[in-house]
């Protein structure tokens, strides 16, 4: 092989760096590996469970503090240590902040927010926090959810998932299962549900056809 194939070969696989460079990052890995498992387990056994925001920020913190000293031979680890204990002192100093102060919690987390109730969703609600109807008819689905008149609150957790609350006694309410041409259909009542926010009401009662709730003037008939 040429000289210049060679440069090239070398300069392909380690970039500017001598081979020996490859033994060395075996033992920057195993440093920068101890020292993440050691904040990691400081950090807490949420971090093994879903994420927050503030704890997503910290992760990718951490993997950009590990990324330079593990690949670059002129970086050496100590910074990419000193930025773990950074994120280590930030994620604390937050924890604490969140437990003492209710404020800080709910700017750091955000809050929890009311999705339904009794068996209506609050529109306004979806809206302020950017969800769409197809998307909670799906979670609600994945949940075991077929109609609306099952489920007495809804709240969308600060992690992002769904706490369903059901009645006992399901009330007549909106489907949720799109129609299947060989299923047989849903029991109905003599009550009609907004194919938008799920309200249930009768014609003559309610000044049909708007929904009084939504003003919606899609109107389906309720199941059981």
């Amino acid at each position: 092989m040429s000289g210049d194939a060679t440069a090239t070969l070398h300069r392909l696989l380690v970039g500017n760096a001598p081979w020996l460079f490859l033994l060395e990052v075996v033992g920057r890995a195993l440093v920068v590996y101890v020292a993440l498992f050691i904040v990691m387990r400081l950090l807490g056994k949420r971090m093994a469970a879903q994420l927050s925001i503030s704890e997503l920020t910290v992760m990718l913190t951490l993997g950009a503090a590990i990324g330079a000293p593990l690949q670059t031979p002129s970086q050496g680890v100590l910074p990419a240590i000193v930025l773990l204990v950074c994120a280590l002192v930030f994620q604390r100093g937050l924890s604490t902040a969140s437990f003492r102060w209710r404020a800080v919690e709910v700017r750091v987390q955000g809050d929890v927010t009311l999705l339904l109730a009794d068996g209506r969703l609050l529109m306004d609600e979806l809206n302020k926090a950017g969800l769409s109807l197809d998307r909670v008819h799906s979670e609600l689905r994945a949940q075991g959810v077929q109609q609306l008149g099952q489920l007495r609150r809804v709240y969308l957790e600060s992690t992002g998932r769904f706490t369903l609350l059901r009645y006992v006694q399901p009330r007549p309410g909106l489907s949720l299962l799109p129609p299947l041409p060989d299923a047989q259909p849903p029991a109905q009542t003599e009550l009609l549900a907004c194919n938008r926010c799920g309200y249930t009401a009768t014609a003559d009662v309610e000044g049909w056809p708007a929904c009084s709730q939504c003003g919606n003037e899609h109107w389906e008939p309720a199941v059981a």
